[in-house]
């Protein structure tokens, strides 16, 4: 398919606009979508995706750690990449920069993953033990709810079930 707006290139960019309730499908080259083809700009699609995860948390701005009370921005020792400069290419200069924007990248990752601990797929030949030591942790918070909650007969087979399994793992 070719370019809808040069009619030279092949189309490889797919934008859907909607506007009043009317959806229209516009595709374009590279180079026609990079010159803001509808007034959109890929740089400014970017940048603003990029701000609704650094600066707001439900609405309210989100109070960045990395200024000074000066109000300087704190660089990274390594790099001295900026949280600014990250904010705006959304790319962190080097691996110290993760720790250096540690709250910062804690939040934004939340927010767009849901959560902060990983949650997936275990390898099949190594990923049992992975598994059981998962269960036994989600059986000590279960173990814990239960004391809390004074249900002692409940809380004496959570704690039989723990033993069994940390037994197997051993």
């Amino acid at each position: 398919m070719l370019c809808e707006k040069c009619n030279l290139n092949n189309a490889t960019v797919h934008l859907k606009q909607t506007v009043n309730g009317e959806t229209k499908d516009i595709y374009l080259c590279a180079s026609c979508a990079g010159e803001g083809e509808l007034g959109i700009s890929f740089n400014n699609l970017l940048q603003s995706f990029l701000e609704s995860f650094f600066g707001q948390q439900g609405g309210v701005a989100y109070e960045s750690k990395t200024h000074t009370p000066q109000g300087r921005a704190v660089k990274c020792a390594s790099c001295g990449t900026s949280y600014d400069d990250f904010k705006k290419s959304g790319k962190l200069g080097c691996a110290n920069c993760y720790s250096s924007f540690k709250n910062e990248l804690e939040f934004i990752i939340k927010n767009i993953q849901g959560s902060n601990v990983h949650e997936g797929k275990f390898p099949k030949r190594s990923g049992q033990e992975f598994i059981q030591k998962r269960e036994v942790e989600r059986l000590r918070a279960e173990l814990r709810r239960a004391i809390d909650e004074e249900q002692f007969e409940t809380a004496a087979k959570i704690r039989d079930e723990i033993k069994e399994r940390s037994k197997a793992n051993e």
